[in-house]
């Protein structure tokens, strides 16, 4: 095979986890470098809403049976989540003969998993190498069930799965080195993989939206006429995690009408793209011009996700956090967040209107906040996670 035929036939396969889109949202912009700079062809694997979002994007996704926890209205649902373990056991093997059909068929040179240990395996039985990008390789108790007695189990957990992440060539952290980096206690070393582990920096784009883009943005919402700060609440996480804090945030919106600006995404995929008027703001079901406002605005309420936080970061956004009940690795970032002098966390219990205005305040008020996180920004805009993920990919096709 020629040189000019080895690289038109360069192909990866990418594995995405399918809870919520941070893990697709990464991953979409990694992919379209590969294709448009490299000339790679990619073809997506996943499951739930992100199978949707991929394919809006424009890109072909198999649709995989999903292995997610358990979710209520509240968050993460322990009980069922264990009650549902033989499914969720049946699925991933599922998901593993679904990705090894896949490989045939696609026959990739390399295989990019996101969070999805299926991918890792399958490549490994296909005989493919594989690259893992996790920002979560641990699995922490919800912080209800966190005591010191059931600390080494979480450790025993780790190890185990340890072994399976193992099988990829490369472990890519998409975040910042220590001792900023926001998921350090859920990539704490695992022994096993110490030597496969290399931070990236946050996979979102440094580059800032066009002044004409945010112009017209800022002029449809009327941004520029009232002089008040600016709110963006980026809502995110499964639908049924959501209702509370969206609620939280309208209301918000009317407690702070005098003081903010507040616009809320309600992250509904496939939602109407229009905003409509709310007291104190607006209102997307779902929102085309995330990155503007992430700009636009002086700063951001958001879920713990860590794709979510990251952008915050690169754009200097200091932020009001509100994690998903019972999520661990949620709770651990927004806990970051908080330690790092970054923004506020508020515990989902804890959570209500008022208080939510009240962070908000705190955290628009003191420039202590900004001060910090333009420093930790700097850094962020400094690593370029995904072209730095891109470089990694191309050096083993």
């Amino acid at each position: 095979m020629s040189r000019v035929q080895q690289i038109l036939s360069r192909r990866v396969h990418i594995a995405v986890f399918g809870s919520g889109l941070g893990h697709a949202a990464r991953m979409s912009p990694v992919a379209h470098l590969l294709k448009k700079e490299e000339g790679v062809t990619v073809r997506f694997s996943s499951f739930s809403h992100a199978v949707d979002y991929l394919r809006k994007q424009g890109f072909d996704c198999d649709q995989v049976a999903p292995a997610d926890i358990e979710w209520r209205n509240e968050g993460v649902s322990v009980r069922d989540t264990f009650n549902k373990s033989p499914m969720l056991i049946t699925n991933l093997f599922r998901q593993i003969a679904k990705e090894r059909q896949i490989i045939r068929r696609f026959q990739p040179n390399l295989v990019l998993s996101d969070t999805r240990l299926s991918a890792v395996i399958a490549a490994a039985l296909e005989r493919v190498p594989s690259i893992t990008v996790a920002n979560q390789l641990r699995i922490h108790l919800p912080p209800r069930y966190h005591t010191a007695r059931l600390k080494p189990i979480e450790g025993f957990s780790a190890e185990m799965l340890g072994l399976f992440w193992s099988r990829s060539r490369l472990t890519l952290i998409p975040d910042l080195p220590l001792p900023y980096a926001i998921c350090e206690e859920n990539t704490s070393p695992i022994r096993i993989l110490k030597k496969q582990l290399r931070y990236v920096g946050f996979m979102t784009s440094t580059a800032k939206p066009a002044p004409g883009k945010l112009r017209k943005v800022s002029d449809m919402l009327n941004l520029s006429d009232n002089g008040k700060p600016v709110v963006f609440a980026n809502i995110s996480g499964p639908p049924e995690t959501k209702r509370d804090v969206l609620d939280a945030a309208v209301k918000a919106a009317n407690l702070l009408k005098d003081r903010f600006t507040i616009i809320v995404s309600r992250g509904d995929v496939g939602g109407g793209e229009e905003p409509r008027r709310i007291s104190g703001g607006w209102l997307y079901e779902w929102c085309p011009v995330k990155d503007e406002l992430f700009s636009l605005a002086d700063l951001v309420i958001v879920r713990g996700g860590h794709s979510t936080i990251g952008q915050a970061i690169i754009s200097s956004k200091p932020m009001v956090s509100v994690p998903i009940r019972n999520h661990s690795e949620q709770y651990v970032n927004a806990s970051k967040v908080d330690k790092l002098g970054l923004g506020r966390m508020i515990p989902t219990p804890n959570l209500s209107a008022r208080r939510l205005a009240e962070a908000v305040e705190e955290v628009g008020s003191n420039p202590a906040y900004k001060e910090r996180i333009e420093k930790v920004g700097a850094v962020a805009r400094r690593m370029d996670g995904i072209r730095k993920t891109v470089e990694i990919v191309n050096s083993l096709l």
